[in-house]
């Protein structure tokens, strides 16, 4: 005797599995993200106004609750990078003279650039904190 197929899942159905758990973090980290580029787009509004909004809303950035935001919205941002780098050499994998380049390759030419970009980043603020 056949008895229906039950398909029914739990809110919780992405815990069960590890790698149901990841995509899950990696799609969650997107909402962090858009929240800061929001965050970073009211901070450019609010300094085009005069300097008490631009202030006050500067001060609320750094009230210790959004802190903590930021630090889980920055961890989230390197889950986000990590995990695409990772996954890049399969979603497209490239072909030179009829050769698979290597994973490790491609990866660690994306790390490399993330780095370089980092470094001149942070020269850069260095520099222009300076002056």
């Amino acid at each position: 005797m056949n008895r229906p197929l039950d398909r029914r899942m739990g809110w919780s159905w992405w815990t069960q599995k590890g790698s149901y758990f990841r995509i899950f973090l990696r799609e969650i980290s997107s909402a962090f993200i858009l929240a800061e580029i929001v965050l970073f787009m009211l901070l450019i509004h609010k300094a085009g106004q005069d300097a008490e909004t631009y202030l006050a809303f500067r001060d609320f950035l750094w009230h210790p609750l959004m802190v903590v935001f930021h630090l889980v919205a920055l961890a989230f941002a390197l889950w986000h990078t990590i995990t695409f780098f990772l996954i890049a050499p399969s979603a497209l994998p490239g072909q030179v003279a009829g050769r698979r380049i290597p994973a490790a390759f491609i990866i660690g030419q994306q790390f490399a650039g993330l780095a370089a970009v980092t470094v001149l980043l942070f020269l850069w603020v260095a520099w222009v904190g300076a002056t």
